[in-house]
């Protein structure tokens, strides 16, 4: 197949770095792999990254009932680990999605060659033992401050010394597993439920204090008085799905990529 012709929407190395995965969508729906050509461990992946193997949940709140009937395709999108959830995180506190996506990629850009595909350059995250030997004066030139710059530097060393919980025992213990995280540098509970959403999809992972779900709620519920307090009040009706439910106001708010 040639990805030329559809719209990519992932690219990055195989865990043993001996060959890249891509992925694309045709103009049909249809998506397509080009990876380690091994059923098992692509599944496996589809699985953890692009969420397929996962059912949304049905929301008695009418408003996520509507939102769910929308986007009834969405999927949990997770990068795989608490590791790569934790970089992100860390790099995206208090800054705009757009400027997060270029903080990351100077980051990954510090360690590793970029892949071109369809005339855009990519790079995977950095290993955990490229960060854990990295000085922070060099991270500090992906734009990051330097307290963020040393808690990255910390993540690494605590992934690279295996004191990181997999993915499965994340998923399998969501809120041992935060508490666990709040003892790292600049890790507070919106960095820990986010390395929890963004890193290993964890469905009921709320986190708390963003100011971009706020927004999407207020829309979403024609709220505008709605405040971060309210709105974890009434996140808590969402349980066990509080994840999905933030999934799904986001994408109201924001729309989906074409």
């Amino acid at each position: 197949m040639d990805w030329r012709d559809g719209r990519l929407l992932w690219v990055g190395w195989e865990a043993e770095r001996s060959s890249r995965r891509a992925v694309w969508q045709e103009a049909d729906g249809r998506v397509w792999m080009v990876g380690a050509g091994r059923t098992t461990t692509d599944e496996q992946w589809a699985e953890a990254v692009l969420g397929c193997a996962h059912a949304r949940p049905a929301f008695s709140d009418p408003v996520l009932a509507r939102l769910g009937e929308e986007f009834a395709g969405l999927r949990p999108f997770a990068y795989g680990s608490i590791y790569e959830g934790l970089i992100a995180a860390i790099v995206g506190q208090s800054i705009t999605v757009a400027a997060a996506a270029v903080a990351q990629a100077r980051l990954s850009a510090l360690f590793s060659p970029s892949i071109k595909l369809q005339g855009r350059a990519f790079w995977p995250l950095p290993r955990p033992d490229q960060l854990a030997e990295a000085s922070a004066s060099l991270i500090r030139q992906s734009g990051v401050t330097w307290r963020r710059a040393e808690a990255l530097v910390a993540v690494g060393r605590a992934a690279a010394a295996a004191e990181l919980p997999s993915r499965d025992e994340a998923l399998r213990q969501p809120e041992e597993t935060a508490k666990m995280l709040l003892r790292l540098p600049a890790v507070g509970p919106w960095t820990a439920n986010s390395a929890l959403l963004w890193g290993v999809g964890a469905p009921d992972a709320h986190p708390t204090g963003d100011v971009a779900l706020l927004r999407a709620a207020r829309a979403a519920f024609a709220n505008p008085d709605l405040d971060l307090k309210g709105l974890d009040h009434r996140a808590e009706t969402w349980r066990p799905a509080r994840g999905w439910a933030a999934r799904l106001l986001w994408t109201g708010l924001l729309g989906i990529a074409r």
